[in-house]
């Protein structure tokens, strides 16, 4: 237990050491004082609700939730503040504040959420081995969508897989790992609603991240963005250092460079990326506020 804490934390502060010293931040504030924050903040205000819509309608396929106005509106406002609440915490508070809101609106129990919650991941791994794979294809924009297709599609068979593989290991450690898999069902619809969102949510992803990398005066085509965002991400997912600070900056930076892109201009575009996360967590309080507007009208 105390390596698993130990790590990150050595990890992190290596990271963030390496970050300090490595990165030239003279040059990254004049880049950052020429921010196009207008830009920033105009386009990547819808481009971030696109992030919060498309997991709203995924975390309303996966767990079995009703698509009515009611529960799409309720769901939304819940994904926007657990969004917030996972860039402001370490560990998962955020997607555990998702679990219970969830219950908590009717959703289902604990056994099924918790099966819900790991469908969504294995989305998402699947999402970012495709954006990786098109990196590796050249960064050919062409791959984006058929890439999108066959992991959409692909993902159809996960459900049933897991439900077999739960069948198979009923006891011991393998047993309670697989058990909340054991009566876990959506339709083929809902399934295909849930691959169509994840890679909803990881291209509007990869378009945040693609316009807020060029208000820092650095032009990346969207499929250098795709392999950038799945490096990044797999970096800091390795890591498990909350937020991936400074492992998300150096990884960031490294990838850029690998681009073609000189190594102050990446270290800039490494930095602005930071922005973004004040802008979701901005959203996120904003949909909390209304969240509890939403739950006291209930109530009277």
């Amino acid at each position: 237990m105390k390596i698993r804490i130990l790590l990150p934390i050595a990890i992190g502060v290596a990271a963030c050491l390496g970050t300090l010293l490595i990165f030239d931040w003279r040059s990254i504030g004049t880049t950052l004082a020429a921010f196009d924050y207008a830009r920033f903040i105009l386009l990547g205000i819808p481009i971030s609700m696109a992030v919060l819509v498309t997991r709203t309608i995924r975390w309303t396929a996966v767990a079995g939730m009703a698509f009515t106005p009611r529960m799409l509106w309720r769901t939304h406002l819940q994904t926007a503040l657990s969004i917030a609440t996972a860039a402001l915490t370490p560990l998962q508070l955020g997607e555990a504040l998702k679990l219970k809101l969830a219950r908590d609106s009717g959703a289902g129990g604990w056994h099924k959420l918790t099966a819900a919650f790991a469908m969504e991941r294995i989305a998402d791994l699947a999402a970012i081995l495709t954006l990786a794979a098109i990196g590796l294809r050249g960064g050919q924009a062409i791959w984006l969508a058929p890439a999108a297709a066959v992991m959409a599609i692909g993902f159809c068979i996960v459900p049933f897989a897991l439900r077999v593989t739960a069948g198979l290991f009923k006891h011991g450690v393998l047993g309670r790992l697989f058990s909340p898999f054991a009566d876990f069902h959506l339709s083929a619809a809902r399934l295909l609603v849930v691959g169509f969102g994840t890679a909803g949510k990881w291209f509007s992803v990869v378009a945040l991240w693609q316009l807020t990398i060029a208000c820092s005066g650095v032009a990346l085509t969207f499929a250098q963005c795709a392999s950038l965002v799945a490096g990044v991400t797999i970096s800091v997912a390795a890591s498990m250092v909350p937020v991936g600070l400074g492992v998300a900056e150096l990884s960031a930076r490294q990838g850029m460079i690998w681009m073609g892109v000189a190594p102050s201009a990446a270290e800039a575009g490494a930095i602005a990326l930071r922005l973004i996360s004040p802008l979701i967590i901005g959203l996120g309080l904003l949909h909390g506020l209304l969240l509890i507007k939403d739950r006291t009208t209930d109530d009277v």
